[in-house]
């Protein structure tokens, strides 16, 4: 599955869009485009693509995504899910508003080195993310010249922030050789069709067309962790989804999951998530309540 090239188009009285998304599932395939984006996850959980960049994440997330850099937020489709169980606000914008280059202003110098950083994607979280939240709930609502004005207000405040983190690494460059595009976007298949079932590594190994030695040194500069821990983390996204739910069995999720023992469920489960999955069920509940 190649990133698709999405073509965003505005309305012909703004420069840039921003709109709220409320589905049961992320439903935007994997893919890039030419315009910045800042997506603001409110409400989901699962696993998250950016770049070379795979990780999981629960109910708030935040990423200023860079040009014509592959990204995806996955859930799993194949659980029934409520129509608001995904809630996001994204946020898309060029460097060039309509042939005005607001970001190369001397007084914007601070908000383009940051769009230099969203180019291996950023992630924002902490007290950060709660304010930007609010700004761009303003900005949905906005008109005239506010919306510029909130969209710099956003950008220098991702830019003077301490709470972000760059998600790919240096050695990642988006416009790949189209052979190497086409073997991962093939293993990125293969994990997302089958992390639920058996997927085992020589299978993966033979969709990317390796031997099993050299896809493993091969996944692992690519994406800093072995395949296992990837396909463990997108399981365990799963697991977290499902301990939501108040009548669900543990047992049976950790089955559901992929994993074969429930040992190998529980210390994998602690290992990503630092607590075991009774206690997390346990906290979801309480919050809950």
């Amino acid at each position: 599955m190649k990133p698709i090239l999405i073509r965003n188009s505005s309305s012909p009285n703004h420069s840039f869009t921003i709109e709220e998304r409320i589905s049961p599932y992320f439903s935007m395939p994997y893919h890039f485009h030419k315009e910045y984006e800042l997506t603001a996850i409110l409400k989901g959980c699962g696993s998250r693509f950016v770049g070379n960049n795979i990780s999981s994440f629960e109910n708030t997330d935040m990423v200023l995504i860079g040009k014509n850099l592959p990204h995806h937020w996955h859930n799993d489709k194949d659980t029934p899910q409520p129509e608001d169980a995904v809630k996001a606000i994204i946020l898309k914008f060029d460097s060039d508003f309509n042939g005005v280059r607001l970001f190369d202003l001397p007084e914007n110098y601070q908000i383009q080195k940051i769009l230099d950083k969203a180019a291996n994607g950023l992630r924002i979280f902490g007290d950060t993310f709660g304010k930007l939240v609010k700004m761009m709930e303003n900005l949905l609502k906005a008109n005239g010249p506010e919306r510029i004005s909130l969209l710099l207000n956003i950008l220098q405040e991702i830019a003077v922030s301490e709470h972000t983190e760059v998600l790919s690494n240096d050695g990642y460059v988006p416009k790949n050789k189209d052979h190497e595009n086409d073997r991962m976007n093939r293993v990125y298949e293969y994990i997302t069709a089958n992390y639920l079932g058996n997927i085992s590594l020589t299978e993966a190994a033979s969709v990317a067309c390796m031997n099993e030695a050299a896809f493993c040194k091969y996944f692992k500069k690519r994406y800093n962790k072995t395949f296992i821990q990837v396909v463990n983390e997108i399981r365990i996204s799963y697991a977290c989804r499902e301990l939501m739910n108040d009548n669900t069995n543990i047992t049976e999720i950790c089955y559901q999951s992929g994993f074969n023992t429930f040992s190998n469920f529980t210390k994998t489960f602690k290992k990503v998530t630092g607590t075991s999955p009774r206690d997390y069920k346990t906290k979801i509940i309480k919050l809950g309540n």
